[in-house]
């Protein structure tokens, strides 16, 4: 169907789209559809590889049909660990001979590099659908290397080339806003990736300085911004600490320092009041008309949603934590021991002061009831003699 020309690009659209509903979160249409394959030139090529082509590299067809695609593959890796491993597979370092050939893997890499913005933005978006939900998956890209020319003497991880991306001036806001989703989803629930691009140099320096920029009127921009801050947050929350510059006690003191707590959760919120954000967290299908619609999809909406509240209390709590130690933790040790020894004392001091007092009021006390005893004896001798007089003069008993 997709080879037909005869066929209107929005019937074929739609019925992309369709299909997609159907195989999303079944295991058997999903197994049926990877499995399908034409029949090009005499070769069988599976539909995924034709579909994914036309998704990345094919400008002439119409952008309803490549987003429709996307959607499609999104159905199809949805809770489908088969098929994300077999593609995750493609991107990993290949043989020798397998390098000489084209995978899914490839495709997604080659569109994620490219200067389309649809295809950027797509294939951005479907590496994030590839290990949503996966720390196995997220970690194993961590392996993937790429060339950075042509002569294939010079590597950098996807990691990085998605660092480099997001600080290439040329690159659209399309395309920065694919590879931060990307990062985003890469970086959730994965304290190993966090250490990796702890170690990328300039990344949190960057992330930093997109935060703290000053204030615009444009949209996209404050979009941005937010969303470095949710990615600095990922950071913060998923940290192992095995980066001490950049520990989540150090993260806290820097976004302290160079933005300030409240203007960072200010930045951090701004994505949850974007009109973009509310249309995508609707629901999963995606319905975009043109270009200019490409910015958030649902799994990111979800995905920020979810965890946009720990962030902000984490790093409060962290803040009120660090705040309070700075109040009790004198700069120097011996000025500490000095204060420690001066506390004791007084407190030493103090209970001895208690126990005397104690001692003195127990001493009252034995004080009082003796002198209480010799009072009811002398109330009694006199009570006797009162009688004993009453005794002896009659004229009291008249």
């Amino acid at each position: 169907m997709l080879e037909l020309t005869s066929i209107p690009d929005d019937i074929v659209a739609e019925t992309v789209h369709t299909i997609g509903d159907i195989i999303r979160g079944n295991d058997e249409h999903q197994k049926f559809f990877g499995s399908f394959v034409n029949i090009v030139g005499g070769l069988q090529v599976p539909l995924l590889f034709n579909m994914l082509y036309i998704m990345v590299a094919d400008k002439k067809q119409s952008f309803r049909l490549r987003i429709s695609i996307l959607y499609c593959l999104q159905c199809y890796l949805y809770k489908n660990d088969i098929g994300k491993s077999m593609i995750v597979q493609t991107l990993l370092p290949q043989t020798e001979n397998a390098n000489n050939e084209y995978t899914l893997g490839h495709l997604l890499t080659i569109g994620y590099l490219s200067k389309d913005i649809v295809a950027s933005w797509c294939s951005g978006i479907a590496l994030s659908h590839l290990i949503a939900d996966s720390q196995q998956y997220k970690e194993a890209i961590l392996k993937v290397v790429l060339a950075i020319d042509r002569s294939h003497t010079g590597v950098k991880t996807l990691m990085e080339i998605s660092m480099d991306l997001l600080q290439n001036c040329s690159c659209s806001f399309h395309t920065r806003v694919a590879v931060l989703i990307f990062l985003c989803t890469w970086l959730s629930n994965c304290s190993l990736a966090v250490q990796t691009l702890l170690t990328i140099e300039n990344s949190i320096s960057y992330l930093i300085s997109q935060i703290g920029s000053e204030s615009t009127a444009d949209d996209r921009e404050l979009l941005i911004q937010s969303v470095c801050s949710f990615t600095i947050g990922l950071c913060f929350i998923f940290n192992n600490n095995q980066i001490s510059l950049y520990s989540s006690e150090a993260l806290e003191r820097l976004i302290n320092k160079r933005i300030g707590i409240d203007l960072f959760q200010e930045k951090l919120e701004v994505l949850s009041k974007s009109e973009f954000y509310i249309e995508a967290l609707q629901k999963p299908q995606l319905k975009l008309s043109d270009p200019s619609d490409m910015i958030l999809d649902y799994e990111f909406a979800h995905l920020y949603e979810s965890l946009k509240s720990s962030i902000s209390n984490m790093l409060t709590r962290q803040y009120i934590n660090a705040t309070a130690r700075t109040l009790i933790v004198p700069i120097s040790t011996n000025i500490y021991e000095q204060k420690i020894s001066t506390m004791m004392t007084h407190y030493n001091n103090l209970i001895r002061q208690r126990v005397e007092e104690t001692n003195m009021d127990n001493e009252k006390e034995k004080q009082w009831i003796q002198e209480h005893d010799m009072d009811k004896k002398n109330a009694l001798a006199l009570e006797q003699q009162i009688q004993k007089i009453k005794d002896e003069n009659p004229i009291f008993n008249k």
